[in-house]
């Protein structure tokens, strides 16, 4: 089967390998879902040394072996290992070590009160929410960095915790306040690592509630990378209390109001997935990785379509591996001493070019509809970052299929998107009063005023060079529409670039092999696959 990977104007094509039947499986090397997700930690842990914790379900707990944690209270203290979290709680077991670690990273935890810190059978629990500061010590550079102190509350830096520990590469943070806490909301213009490929984004707000009748938002910078953000606005949308808003990548707001689960939802190897697919919950799907040659993996969706329908609206909700932003970090380390002029090149690269090479690796998530003549490109939902689920929405036309059943084809490189939920709308977008707020006042973390820089689109930039530079903005809030739910979208525009320190000559060959369709993704399965052979 051939899947033309691209956007209107391109002729790229890949040859997708056909799904395996299910009696030649028995033969090919299986990794499920959970030791995608431990092993992939374990890769990133293995270079960096950093220590990963994540809420995640108890299977799915990240961990790392060279890591020294110590608790502190006001007038207790341990240290522990074998640490977890799981549903909000932070567990270890307590050790005592006759001798103090001589290499690696000790990680010490601030706890308040004492109260809230259970021993039972030597093992220790906390309440995320109790952990007020947290620093890193490496031992073997003899710096510290400090997670944070001295916030409002706990939770907001319990968040930036978990945060800073799983990030290599990846976008700004963007965080809401609700007059009592500060929440993580997800990233702002994932995936735009070049001037060129500058792009808007449309955040849903879901935790903002009015403060002193403004919305606060945080903009952060938590990673090593150069942040510039052009601009930053609220959409505010009024409408019936039965729908919901999502405003798609071209800034265009659907309603949701009658989803439809799909029927069937198959992946590449015709394994059913529509037990992870069918609900927002803390079942999802990640491929399934074998040894073989299979680099795309595909989901193939199939609803009921109504009678008379011409368009639906196909809604998912997922993120991006961490996995696929370690890798990403990984090929830019093949450039060595000469990442900088890798990047100085590829800014002068046309936004069609790199969009086309993005697509050819199989980085955004591809969306085909299965008419008459075959597999047809539609469109693709853009990266939304490893850090929080998104839900996005595409308007699909589906005037020309003739059938009771529509058949979508997701596509994507091998473990590179992790979904949490698939649906389809076919209802009429309902009416909505649409609102947008410009900025009010933006400070950054030194005080300055900075609301210039992001209150329009235009060749003004806020710039983040640094680990927590942070710009705090305030919007008015609008007047409440009676008898009306309220959506709130944060639309950013902005690119940034990731940091490198990587030395030594450049892989050339390997280099020029990714200039290839799908090389990329055979660069990560294999990376993948040879660790798990070391592993056993």
């Amino acid at each position: 089967m051939k899947i033309r990977i691209g956007i209107p104007g391109f002729r790229k094509v890949l040859r997708l390998n056909p799904l395996i039947k299910l009696n030649t499986m028995r033969s090919l090397l299986i990794i499920q879902k959970n030791a995608v997700l431990l092993l992939s930690a374990l890769i990133m842990l293995q270079f960096s040394g950093c220590r990963s914790l994540s809420t995640l379900p108890r299977s799915e707990i990240q961990y790392a072996e060279k890591q020294h944690y110590y608790i502190h209270g006001q007038n207790i203290s341990y240290q522990v290992s074998g640490t977890t979290i799981s549903e909000g709680t932070f567990t270890g077991i307590i050790s005592n070590p006759i001798d103090a670690p001589s290499k690696g990273k000790v990680m010490h935890i601030y706890v308040a009160p004492d109260s809230v810190v259970s021993v039972i059978n030597n093992v220790v629990s906390i309440p995320f929410p109790n952990i007020a500061k947290a620093e890193i010590y490496n031992i073997d550079t003899g710096k510290t960095i400090l997670i944070g102190a001295g916030a409002a509350n706990a939770a907001f830096w319990s968040t930036l915790l978990i945060a800073f520990l799983i990030k290599d590469m990846s976008c700004p943070f963007v965080y809401s306040e609700d007059g009592t806490d500060i929440n993580f909301e997800g990233e702002a213009y994932s995936g735009a690592t070049a001037v060129p490929i500058e792009r808007n984004d449309y955040l849903t707000m879901k935790s903002i509630a009015p403060v002193d009748n403004q919305y606060k938002i945080r903009i952060t910078n938590e990673v090593r990378e150069i942040q510039n953000t052009n601009l930053a606005e609220l959409q505010i949308f009024d409408h019936h209390p039965d729908a919901e808003i999502l405003v798609d990548k071209y800034g265009i707001a659907h309603s949701i109001s009658a989803i439809k689960k799909p029927v069937t939802a198959i992946n590449a190897y015709g394994r059913s997935i529509l037990s992870e697919l069918s609900y927002c919950d803390s079942a999802r799907y990640i491929s399934d990785i074998r040894n073989d040659k299979l680099l795309l993996d595909t989901i193939r969706l199939t609803f009921e379509k109504p009678k008379q329908c011409s368009h639906a609206k196909l809604v998912i909700s997922g993120k991006n591996t961490m996995w696929l932003d370690y890798m990403f970090a990984r090929l830019s380390d093949l450039f060595g001493s000469r990442y900088d002029e890798w990047v100085a090149r590829r800014n002068k690269r046309s936004r069609e070019y790199l969009l086309q090479w993005s697509l050819d690796q199989g980085i955004p998530l591809a969306v085909y509809l299965e008419t008459n003549a075959g597999l047809e490109f539609i469109d693709y939902y853009n990266v939304p970052g490893p850090a929080a689920y998104k839900k996005d929405v595409l308007q699909i036309d589906v005037s020309g299929i003739s059938a009771d059943k529509v058949n979508v084809v997701l596509v994507s490189g091998v473990m590179f998107w992790d979904i949490d939920y698939a649906g389809m709308d076919f209802t009429d977008d309902i009416k909505m009063v649409k609102t947008v707020v410009s900025l009010g006042y933006a400070a950054d973390e030194t005080g300055k005023e900075i609301s210039s820089l992001l209150r329009y689109d235009d060749d003004k930039y806020l710039v983040q060079p640094l680990l927590n530079n942070e710009a705090r903005l305030t919007f008015k809030v609008p007047p409440p529409s009676p008898g009306k739910e309220r959506t709130i979208v944060l639309h950013s525009k902005g690119n940034y670039e990731p940091i490198r320190t990587a030395q030594g000559k450049p892989d050339l060959e390997l280099l020029k092999g990714m200039l290839k369709p799908g090389m990329f993704i055979r660069f990560t399965k294999d990376h993948f696959l040879k660790y798990y052979a070391r592993l056993n």
